[in-house]
Parts: structure tokens; sequence; C-alpha cells
């Protein structure tokens, strides 16, 4: 077990020499790995503990002794065919995985209640609005010695994943100095948990969820882009007996990723803010809190903004329609369901080549001119990455939840001058333009000499 397990392990971990210099010489080598524990060395008999009475730790991370290693099935498929009496080449690739050993983290002293929050029905039939479980007093614990949400068990569960990509392209290998290609890849990938994070608690909790963390449900894969374009075009002519130039541009086109909508806050109660959005039918069932905002203007004037009720309601309508969330009324929102915004991406290489024979040798001196993200360089507004904001956070509850399971909403309010708007407004959408070098357009120049 890692040494921060919470495990008691017969390990100390001083700060400095000063912290053992009493009794570290006392140690000597033995075969038995438990001789020291049994035979406490001179000096050192109040620096291990032996039982957890002696000082329970604050959170554990165990495996599950039926633990079994991650398994997966793989199966590939690829083929090229050349087209007769042309110099076109089809590649196809398939690849299929499916889980046969998930992993799956579990906390496993939580007490899940009988208690459900209660808002959200339009009252049709089978409309039972947001009804996931609620913990009005917090998450109770099977052991109050140890936290309700810090004892976390690797184990497996028998919820199993799987994925999918599928790349189709045609290839031109070199034709009259032609060289190029073009592919389409299409990936789905379904898992229960991607388990991120830097260690089991991060990994148990991070994931996006209705009820908890211990949710076994299939969602989309957060790193399974499901469309992607990729193509190159080069061109080489040689002139002069002694130059050639060549000029070729690499294209790139995906979404920027996948992202979840979540509260703002920990609308059940359950310790961890990873909380799906659940959408109703009907958006005059949510109860919504008037509250003000302030601001400073380019003047540094300070005012106050309000936002009423009702502009809030009229502010999530706009939101939906704008994000196309339409079909999902009634629903959760699921995890990792939605992407990002499209990017087009276009580089530009130029070669010039000067070369010729020097004995048996043949030297060139080459110079390059590369343009990263060109589509840049011919307009400001192209190429430009997407980043998310705390705007996909689009609801908060306006405080703690009360027992009958009924929230109150703030919808979220965005103040970003880069948009045009004075002050403070309701969001729109869940992306803005990074503004950062890295999104820009760059340009680099090389020289090399080749014998």
């Amino acid at each position: 077990m890692p040494t921060n397990a919470g495990v008691l392990q017969n390990v100390v971990e001083p700060g400095s020499y000063n912290d053992v210099q009493g009794w570290i010489g006392n140690v000597t080598f033995n075969t038995d790995p438990y001789y020291h524990l049994n035979n406490v060395p001179k000096g050192a008999e109040n620096v291990f503990i032996k039982t957890p009475k002696d000082g329970a730790p604050s959170s554990f991370a165990l495996v599950d002794r039926d633990f079994k290693m991650p398994m997966i099935w793989r199966t590939s498929f690829g083929a090229d065919y050349q087209i007769p009496n042309t110099p076109l080449v089809l590649t196809g690739d398939f690849l299929y995985t499916k889980d046969i050993n998930a992993v799956f983290q579990f906390g496993a002293n939580r007490v899940t209640p009988n208690t459900f929050l209660n808002y959200g029905s339009s009252g049709e039939v089978g409309d039972y609005g947001d009804n996931r479980v609620f913990y009005p007093k917090g998450v109770q614990a099977y052991n109050s010695a140890i936290g309700a949400n810090n004892a976390v068990v690797l184990t497996n569960t028998n919820v199993k994943g799987h994925s999918m990509s599928a790349t189709l392209g045609v290839s031109v290998p070199n034709y009259r100095g032609f060289s190029g290609s073009l592919f389409y890849t299409y990936s789905d990938s379904k898992e229960v948990t991607g388990n991120t994070g830097s260690n089991a608690s991060s990994a148990w909790g991070g994931s996006a969820n209705i009820h908890g963390p211990n949710d076994q449900y299939l969602y989309q894969s957060a790193f399974a882009v499901p469309h992607r374009l990729v193509a190159n075009l080069s061109y080489r002519f040689e002139y002069a007996n002694h130059l050639s130039t060549t000029v070729g541009i690499y294209y790139n086109g995906s979404s920027q990723g996948r992202f979840s909508y979540t509260y703002g806050n920990d609308i059940n109660n359950d310790g961890q803010n990873a909380d799906l959005i659940y959408l109703p039918k009907e958006i005059s069932s949510l109860k919504f809190q008037e509250y003000s905002v302030k601001y400073v203007d380019n003047n540094k004037v300070e005012h106050t903004k309000t936002f009423t009720e009702q502009e809030q309601r009229a502010g999530l309508e706009a939101y939906i329609k704008e994000n196309g969330l339409e079909s999902y009324r009634g629903k959760y929102l699921p995890r990792n369901a939605f992407s990002m915004p499209w990017l087009n991406r276009f580089d530009v290489r130029v070669l010039q080549d000067l070369f010729t024979n020097i004995g048996s040798r043949k030297h060139k001196l080459q110079l390059s001119v590369d343009v990263i993200n060109f589509g840049n360089l011919l307009n400001k507004s192209w190429g430009i990455q997407s980043t998310l904001t705390p705007a996909r956070q689009f609801l908060s509850t306006a405080g703690a939840v009360p027992a009958d399971g009924i929230p109150t909403f703030r919808m979220h309010a965005t103040n970003d001058s880069s948009t045009g708007e004075t002050g403070p407004y309701l969001s729109k959408t869940p992306f803005r333009n990074v503004s950062a070098l890295s999104t820009t357009w760059k340009m680099q120049v090389g020289v090399r000499y080749i014998f």
C-alpha cells in the first residue's frame, strides 16, 4: 500500500536526522519484516503505533482483497487498397475495445439515505423531476471515527465500458511531385469512470454524477473526441539543375474536447461538488432568487446590477436554446455528452533547397519557413482555441437546500468585457476564446546543411 493510504505500515518519515538520532542506530538488519514491530528498537518505544487506538488516520485508501487487475478485449482490423490505374490508396482501420475487468473506486463509509430531492416535475406521467438522493443533514458514516467520504476502496465494477474507433482515408504517396492524404476518424467510448485524479480520493470524487461518486452508470469518456479530420498536401518541383522548392500544408480539424454541465455548488449536500444538472421540461417549475452584483465600470465608478426572478428564467431559456439543450428537457444532462466548439487549424511549410554534388556526396543547403496556425495570420478570428468558463455551471442553489428537497436557484452571471457587454450579464455560453500566444499564429525560420 502507498504510504498515504491510511494503513498501519510500521513506517516513520522523520523531518530531520535529529528526529531519529536517539534510536536509529539500534535498528539492525533482520530478514523478518515484523521483527522490529515486535522488538521495538531501544529509544523508539513511542515512535510506532501498533493499533488504530494509538492514532487513527483521517482517511483510508484500500484495495479490495478480490480486486482483479484491469483487463480488456481488443480487436483491430485494417486494410489498404490502391485504386487501379490511379495513384490513390484507400485506407481503413477499425478498433474495438471491451472491458473484461473494469476498475472502480468505491466510497465504503457512506450511508445512503432514504431522502430525495423533489423539484422540476411537470406533472406528466413518468416525469418525476430531479429525485436524486439527498443528504439534508450531510453524509452519514458507517464508522463515525472516519469521515463519510474518507474511505475509498479500489475494486471492480460489473458495468463494463467499451470503445470504438474507425478511420477511413485516401492518400497519394507520390505522384509527379504531389503527395498528400485525407483521413476522417470517428470515436466513441463509454466508461463508468476515467479514474482521473492524483490520488484515490480525487479519482473517486472527481467524476460528475447524479446521486454521488458511487454511481455506476456508463457515460461518454472525456477522452474520446467524436469526429476528427486530418489532411496534408505538398508539392515539390526542381529547376535550374540545383534548386528545388517544396510547399506543404497540414490541416487538423476537430472539436476541442468533451465536458459536462454541473451545478455551481453541492445540490444534494453529499460533500462532493460534482452534481450533474437536471433540466426540467418547464423552467417555470424552478424557484429563483433575485440577487444583485456590484461592479466597477471603465471609469472606476461602482454600480449594482440586479437580476430578477423573471430575468433569470428568461436567461435560462435563452441559454438552453443557444447551446442546443432543448432535447434534454426532463432529463439529467449526461456526463461528457457535450463537445466543445470545432477548431480548424492550418500549418504551412515552404522549403527551398540548393544542392550540388561535391565529390561522391550530394550536399544540400535547405532554408525553411514554417507558419503555425496559418489561418490566424490571414484573419485574426480564425484558428482561435476555446476554453470552458464557469458558465458551464449555469445554475447554483441560493444557500442550502431545505429539508423538503426543493431548492431555490440563481442563474450564473458573467462579467467579461471582451464580449462587448457593459457590466455583468446572465451567461449565454460556457465558452470563450483563449487569449494566449498558444492560439495565435507563429513563424519559424530555419537553415540546415545536409551532406
